[in-house]
């Protein structure tokens, strides 16, 4: 049985009882209506329809006119900060208090057109117009974004970032090695002494091959040293590896142990006594007790200033550092790479321009200008491996691509990036949410779109795969195949018209002669029972979008409340399935005559 259907969020302007534009867990969300409205109170005109709170909305700012995107999120913050949401309004007043208050040393020197627009092209933008007159160094700049298209006020200073699109964190892994489902950290893999600690009796072996390092469940556990059973959290065991009966005794014999070095004087340890170098006599000092730190000469020669409890039990943290230096370089020296730089940049290093320089010694931090070269488009340029790693983090600077790109992590799903998409898969990350949705085509040759977080996270060609649908689902999508000769399983339909969601998963799909699409869509009696009402919304959402919409409803569902001469419904029975006759049909249904 399905879960009950959320309840309906009402705006929360006061007296409006629309509901929401989109939903939230406790933030305040509003109509579109009171959106528009709040806009306009903030000095904004929206030029688009809303779609949700971080998508990029063009507006117009209605004291100066300018046209630039802001998320809605970004406007509200910006109404609680008091400040005008317009950035050219905001930016040209700050631009004229910062000159004011630099009275005769402001730099009153106009900026030539020709240089703010090359300074944007350099960087990815194209100028459409100073928003200033005479345009100075502080003030804003008209820019829109060769990639996203995004139209923002950026002072010079900004343009040089470059547009959020193109930001390109350095992260080790933008997103796993491969496709697929994530690999949780298992506490059984761990290795950690808590695994001494579980009690495999009183476990069921599922917890055993299940449970996770940041796991909140309680489990059984029982103590190595007395044989206590008891139960605790898992993450309260990783982070305080207790039992309930020795912790007391063991506090009591440290409290105990504290107490009696508190009334020792540090020449009644010899520890202490043979590396004392302090001015103080050591009869009058107690190793406990006291927190002033002392003199103390190791056997390596250091001279360390810290308690004497602290160097008791700790020893010279001089001698201590360099054992912790050996070890992680003995690890290191086990697992080296043969470069310092990423694997990616260290594949553009150019194989003849950089003389003597070694690939394996240069730092990732080198402010030492080197060429590099791209196997890919053979380009070649001069720059530091410090900026390489810094800001927008570009692959190529001529072709704009960029470091731990889509392509790089994942040439399988580079294979199946569209040309039809605005940028190259060198050019988006895994994660990145782009101003369009992907497209993707498969070996197969099925097109479809998708987010990039979806397919880096291991989803597919939705008509190639099989899991989700139904044998009898496949067999009418089998028989469509037959007797349409071209019919889609499973593609994600998305249109502006949808009023109940961005995408809707349409069960078979067929283009018609006449350019439309005919949306089939099989209802089983079991899973559909109590979705009349999504089945209705999304039948309503196809048909404002211009497809024609025949539901196969399983015997004994009962019609949809739907009335439209594009829609229409066909009783099937699962115990005795006749894809072929069901789908012909469909098909002269489709076919017939509607003027």
């Amino acid at each position: 049985m399905s879960s009950p259907r959320k309840p309906v969020q009402i705006c929360a302007d006061p007296g409006c009882s629309q509901p929401t534009a989109y939903r939230t867990r406790a933030r305040d969300a509003w109509c579109d209506d009171h959106i528009t409205a709040l806009l306009r109170a903030d000095g904004l005109e929206p030029l688009e329809p809303f779609e949700k709170p971080k998508a990029w909305r063009l507006t117009r700012c209605l004291a100066c006119g300018c046209e630039a995107h802001y998320r809605f999120e970004y406007t509200l913050d910006r109404n609680r900060a008091g400040e005008t949401a317009c950035r050219a309004c905001y930016w040209r007043g700050w631009a004229r208090e910062s000159r004011q208050n630099q009275g005769p040393y402001a730099d009153l020197t106009p900026v030539p057109v020709e240089q703010a627009r090359a300074h944007a092209e350099e960087h990815g933008y194209d100028h459409l117009a100073a928003l200033a007159e005479p345009s100075l160094a502080d003030d804003p700049h008209h820019v829109r974004c060769r990639d996203c298209g995004r139209l923002s006020a950026e002072r010079l200073g900004d343009i040089a970032f470059g547009c959020q699109c193109r930001t390109n964190p350095n992260r080790a892994r933008q997103t796993s090695n491969a496709p697929g489902k994530k690999q949780r950290d298992l506490l059984k893999d761990s290795g950690l002494p808590v695994l001494a600690w579980w009690d495999h009796e009183a476990n069921d072996t599922a917890q055993w091959e299940t449970v996770t390092l940041t796991a909140l469940r309680e489990v059984a556990w029982r103590c190595p040293d007395c044989d206590l059973r008891f139960t605790a959290r898992v993450s309260h065991m990783l982070h305080s590896l207790q039992c309930p009966a020795c912790e007391p005794k063991h506090r009591a014999e440290r409290d105990a142990e504290l107490a009696r070095l508190a009334v020792t004087p540090v020449a009644d340890v010899p520890a202490l006594l043979d590396a004392w170098a302090d001015e103080a006599d050591p009869r009058s000092v107690f190793v406990a007790g006291d927190l002033t730190l002392r003199r103390f000469r190791c056997p390596q020669g250091h001279h360390p200033r810290v308690s004497p409890l602290r160097y008791l039990h700790s020893g010279c943290p001089s001698c201590r550092s360099r054992r912790t230096t050996e070890a992680r370089q003995q690890i290191e020296a086990v697992g080296a790479a043969p470069y310092r730089l990423s694997p990616e940049i260290a594949g553009q290093w150019h194989p003849s321009l950089n003389g003597r320089t070694s690939l394996a010694r240069i730092s990732p931090r080198s402010r030492r200008t080197v060429w590099w070269q791209d196997p890919n488009c053979g380009h070649e340029w001069q720059e530091t491996p410090e900026q390489r790693d810094k800001g927008q983090r570009l692959r190529c600077p001529v072709c704009r691509t960029i470091l731990d790109s889509l392509a790089f992590h994942f040439p399988d799903l580079a294979a199946e990036w569209s040309p039809a998409n605005p940028l190259s898969a060198w050019q988006v990350r895994p994660t990145a949410q782009t101003a369009f949705v992907p497209v993707w085509t498969c070996s197969d040759g099925h097109t479809w779109h998708a987010p990039l977080a979806s397919r880096a996270n291991g989803s597919g060609c939705p008509e190639c795969q099989e899991h989700g649908k139904s044998q009898v689902e496949l067999a009418h999508h089998a028989a469509a195949q037959r007797i349409f000769g071209d019919a889609a399983s499973g593609r994600t339909v998305r249109h502006d018209a949808f009023a109940r969601r961005n995408t809707w998963s349409v069960d078979i799909t067929v283009p018609l002669p006449d350019g439309r699409t005919l949306a089939i869509e099989y209802d089983g009696s079991y899973w559909h029972a109590d979705k009349a009402a999504l089945d209705t919304e999304k039948s309503l959402d196809l048909l404002a979008a211009g497809h024609l919409v025949a539901r196969l409803r399983e015997h004994p569902l009962p019609p949809l409340p739907v009335t439209h001469p594009d829609y229409t419904e066909f009783t099937v029975h699962s115990t005795a399935p006749h894809p072929d006759e069901v789908i012909e049909r469909v098909k002269n249904w489709a076919t017939a005559d509607r003027s």
